[in-house]
């Protein structure tokens, strides 16, 4: 423990005027000051100025022993004195370990931490004066986590006795130094009643030392008074402590608690300045959730209850511990508070410690302190909380506002009763404030009012029951507007969210003649028709949709392109024959001459790109398919002449027998010459049969039409020219003269000339000669099959 090392005397110097008289005590206590943990100071009105003070110190059994101590009084009317040398009362060991424990405490001569609690006492008379302060200091306390160094030790208390003649202070019920556990939440009450039923408000506030004023001590680090131990809070009305300590040590906490007369004027205050003393506990702190189950009043609170008076109510306090197997004990100052009430406890743990009592306005408001043990050894973990029990004047049956319910409400929804969502059986009659506590009329319309809490409150005089419902408002869900779509089954895919008017939420669902993926409709794979989209709504809101209606138009098909290769001589073709694919009819034609009729005339257009174009119906573009003409040049040939010549006569140009302009071209004829035969027989190929055709050398000869259909075969065997009449055999050409009967001979004629071995037979008129087996000379050729091959007279 800290011993001071100040020089008394410097100190000395340092007080006031009020101090100087006992400097010398003050002195002598503060070498010994450092095992003092906490005090506080209060008084006891005895009747007319006559006033008990009290002086509560918790002392560090670990260190020296208490000595006698000064108190100092000081008023706003002039007058200042102290008592001094108060003698050492009797101690009460308050050492927060097990019974099996105590005897092992530094109080007993043990090693376990234990704590001294000592009552000082003193009866003064206090004129009426409303600025009463009466107060204790010390130098040194004991190291500390929240302090910067280990500062003196300042508390007071003012009392107003002008204004309220013989007023009662607040008192502190528990008498502890509390060893609360690191990493666990920390539940504490300092237990404090006011026996005149004055309103009583509690607040964290800096502690102080004496230099020689009134001082605030310098915390370390980030703590303050406000903020004494990480997440320190503090209630107003009930005085209960929560915090949640992350470090091990020793800290300082110091509570005010004022207290207001019925207008509302500050009539006193007392403050505590106490070590908390955090420690590694081996097991879990109970924990308690606050008041339950009433059977009377109104809880207002987690530690509060307003009741009638003379009405009879009863209340739980619950105490959990989560270490299997813990048997909790419960401590209360309940009955000694309220008279004739009556403390049940119920199980071990959880336990239940319920208090029923009967209203009472002499006894209001009251402050009743509820412990909870589970007796581990040797320090229990302890946990603490208050009842605040206001009774108020009036009677009748309690006051009932339902139960509070949960609503949700679609932003676009029906107005809602909010009486009818309370639950039970609400008193009606009630008033409604909404979330910014402004009057309501109770009926909830989600155009206009806000989310949050709307509370109903129902009085029957004395009391006011609460209840409230939750509104939330839920976004009404947007399929956006209905929409169109055209298109062509060309057409490339489109988007179906985006046909939608308005602002259509996204992560919907859509529906329609086809199964739609990705949100795209295709008109190649799809079917045309109504498409829905559904936007799912949060309950209460329904469900959203919106149709995109698509329409398909059919595409023009004109067909693929195509070509076409004319003579000049050509006759006329139809252009639409010419396309590939299956075009459309009802087109219409363009090119380099107007087309009339679909028909292409060599004979009076112009060659080129023709392009055929189907009119689509919107939005299918049109469609064009081309037909490229190419023409080419007729060969002329000349007209046929005729040229009578001797035998001896000289070589004559064949071209120039011929009439009109003939072309430059080749001449064919026969490759021989025999008297009186006009017709020309080619040598097959081998394996082939004889082919009738132009004679090389002999224009006048004839010539059979075609690629072989027609073949000449031999009868008789001979051989002429050194080629073989078999069919079939040799190579090169052979030369047959055939003698024409005469131009006049009937059709089916035949005849036989010398040393010509093949049959002509007279065609029909305007046709061709035809080889066929020769009627009167078996020994001739024929031609098989069924005319193919036509024979051309060249000579007349």
């Amino acid at each position: 423990m800290h011993r001071s090392a100040l020089n008394p005397d410097s100190r000395w110097l340092r007080r006031t005027l009020l101090f100087v008289g006992f400097s010398f005590a003050w002195a002598f206590q503060s070498v010994r000051a450092a095992h003092y943990s906490g005090g506080s100071l209060t008084y006891q009105c005895l009747g007319g100025n006559q006033y008990l003070v009290t002086l509560d110190l918790f002392v560090d059994c670990s260190g020296v022993a208490p000595i006698p101590q000064t108190i100092n009084f000081a008023s706003d009317c002039g007058t200042s004195f102290s008592v001094a040398n108060l003698p050492v009362p009797a101690g009460t060991e308050v050492s927060q370990l097990c019974a099996a424990s105590i005897a092992n405490s530094t109080c007993n001569g043990g090693a376990l931490p234990g704590i001294q609690h000592f009552q000082y006492q003193t009866v003064v008379n206090l004129g009426a004066c409303d600025d009463w302060t009466m107060s204790w200091s010390i130098c040194c306390r004991n190291n500390t986590v929240n302090l910067s160094g280990t500062p003196g030790m300042y508390i007071e208390a003012t009392l107003a006795n002008a204004t309220a003649p013989c007023n009662n202070s607040p008192v502190f019920t528990d008498q502890s130094i509390p060893y609360v556990c690191v990493n666990q939440t920390v539940n504490y009450n300092y237990g404090v009643t006011e026996p005149d039923g004055n309103t009583l408000v509690y607040s964290l506030i800096d502690a102080r030392y004496a230099a020689p004023n009134p001082t605030p001590v310098v915390y370390a680090g980030a703590y303050s008074g406000g903020n004494p131990v990480n997440g320190a809070t503090l209630d107003p009305n009930t005085g209960q402590l929560t915090f949640f300590p992350t470090v091990q040590g020793n800290y300082v906490i110091t509570v005010l608690v004022e207290e207001y007369d019925s207008n509302g004027n500050l009539i006193g205050s007392v403050m505590r300045d106490q070590m908390f003393v955090v420690l590694n506990c081996t097991g879990q702190t109970p924990t308690t959730s606050g008041l339950s189950n009433n059977t009377g009043g109104t809880i207002t609170s987690a530690n509060s209850i307003l009741v009638c008076d003379g009405e009879a109510f009863c209340v739980d306090v619950t105490f959990t511990d989560p270490d299997p197997g813990t048997t909790l004990t419960i401590t209360t100052n309940a009955t000694n508070l309220l008279p004739g009430s009556v403390l049940n406890v119920t199980g071990t743990n959880p336990a239940v410690a319920t208090i029923c009592w009967t209203g009472d306005v002499n006894f209001s408001p009251v402050n009743v302190y509820v412990q909870a043990s589970d007796g581990s050894c040797p320090l229990e973990n302890v946990v603490s909380t208050s009842v605040n029990i206001t009774s108020s004047p009036g009677g009748g049956p309690p006051p009932n506002a339902g139960l509070d319910a949960l609503v949700a409400s679609c932003e676009s929804g029906a107005i809602i009763d909010l009486f009818g969502q309370l639950g039970g059986a609400p008193d009606a009659g009630g008033t409604w404030t909404d979330p910014g506590n402004l009057v309501h009329n109770g009926m909830f319309d989600p155009a206009s009012d806000p989310a949050g809490a709307y509370v109903y409150s129902v009085s029957n005089g004395c009391l006011t029951a609460f209840a409230q419902v939750t509104v939330a408002i839920n976004a009404a869900p947007d399929a956006g507007i209905d929409g169109n779509s055209n298109l062509c089954e060309s057409s490339a895919p489109i988007n179906l969210l985006a046909q939608l008017g308005g602002t259509p939420d996204a992560g919907g669902a859509w529906s329609g003649p086809s199964p739609v993926v990705g949100g795209q409709y295709d008109p190649a794979t799809m079917t045309p028709g109504v498409y829905t989209y559904t936007v799912t709504g949060t309950a209460p809101c329904a469900n959203a949709t919106a149709d995109v209606t698509v329409v398909e138009s059919a595409a023009p098909d004109a067909g693929l392109d195509g070509n076409s290769n004319l003579c000049e001589s050509s006759a006329a073709i139809n252009l639409l024959a010419q396309l590939g694919g299956t075009p459309d009819a009802g087109g219409a034609w363009s090119g380099p001459s107007p087309v009339v009729g679909g028909q292409y005339d060599p004979a009076t257009m112009t060659p080129g790109v023709y392009t055929y174009t189907v009119t689509g119906t919107a939005p299918c573009a049109n469609a064009t398919a081309d037909v490229t003409v190419v023409e080419n040049a007729a060969p002329d040939a000349g007209l046929d002449g005729n040229s009578t010549l001797c035998e001896s006569s000289a070589a004559i140009n064949l071209l120039a027998q011929l009439g009109g302009t003939p072309d430059a071209g080749a001449w064919n004829g026969a490759a021989g010459r025999h008297a009186g035969c006009g017709w020309c027989v080619e040598r097959p190929e081998p394996g082939g049969g004889r082919t009738v055709r132009p004679g090389d050398d002999d224009p006048r000869g004839v010539y059979l039409h075609g690629d072989g259909h027609g073949t000449l075969r031999e009868r008789d065997g001979r051989r002429d020219g050194g080629g073989e009449r078999g069919a079939g055999r040799g190579s090169g050409r052979e030369q047959h003269p055939v003698r024409e009967l005469g131009g006049d001979q009937p059709a089916g004629a035949a005849g036989r000339h010398a040393g010509c071995g093949w049959c002509v037979e007279r065609p029909e008129p305007g046709g061709g000669r035809t080889v066929r087996p020769g009627d009167d000379d078996p020994r001739g050729v024929h031609l098989h099959g069924d005319g193919h091959g036509t024979l051309r007279e060249r000579d007349g």
